[in-house]
C-alpha cells in the first residue's frame, strides 16, 4: 500500500508541476501595454494611445529568437497585402543598439520599441507573444508562440479578431 500511495503522490506532483509550467509558459500573461515603459528607436518615450484609431498587432520578440524571426519574416511578406492598414509593433527587451541593428539588417517595415525592463518582469517567459488590439485599443486576442502567417485560415482568423 505505501508503494502505491508513493507512486500516486509522485504522479500528482508531476501533474501539478506540469500544469503550473503549462500555464506559466503557454498562456499569454495579462499585460497592459499602455502602462509599460517603452522607447522608440530614437530614444523617445512611446505612448500606446498614439495608435488609437488603428488596428494593432503587438509582438513581444527578440533578435535571437528563431520563432520570432520566422514570424516577422512572414508578416513582412504580407504587410502590404493581407495586413494592410494594420499597425505592427515589435517590442524587444534587448539593448537599444541590438534592436536598432536587427531592424536595419532585416529591413522590417514595423514599429520597433524598446522595453525598459526585461520580459520576465512583466510576466513574459516565452516569446513570441502576440496581442491583438482593435481600433478602440481594446484587447481582442493573444497568442503564445509562433503564428503561421503563411496559412490563409490563420490570417483570416486573426483579421477577424482585430475587428
Amino acid at each position: 500500500m505505501p508503494k502505491k500511495l508513493s507512486l500516486l503522490l509522485i504522479f500528482a506532483l508531476f501533474a501539478i508541476g506540469g500544469f503550473y509550467l503549462y500555464n506559466k509558459y503557454r498562456v499569454a500573461p495579462s499585460v497592459d501595454i499602455s502602462k509599460l515603459s517603452l522607447q522608440s528607436l530614437d530614444g523617445q518615450s512611446f505612448d500606446f494611445a498614439s495608435l488609437k484609431g488603428k488596428k494593432v498587432i503587438v509582438s513581444f520578440s527578440a533578435s535571437w529568437c528563431g520563432n520570432c524571426i520566422r514570424e516577422m519574416n512572414a508578416m513582412k511578406k504580407i504587410k502590404d497585402t493581407e495586413l494592410q492598414g494594420i499597425e505592427i509593433v515589435i517590442v524587444d527587451d534587448e539593448p537599444m543598439e541590438t534592436v536598432i541593428g536587427f531592424k536595419e539588417r532585416r529591413e522590417y517595415p514595423f514599429t520597433f520599441l524598446k522595453l525598459e525592463q526585461p520580459f520576465p518582469s512583466i510576466g513574459i517567459h516565452s516569446i513570441p507573444v502576440t496581442y491583438f488590439y482593435n481600433a478602440k485599443q481594446e484587447l481582442t486576442g493573444n497568442e503564445v508562440g509562433e503564428i503561421d502567417w503563411q496559412d490563409p485560415s490563420t490570417r483570416e482568423h486573426f483579421k477577424q479578431i482585430l475587428n
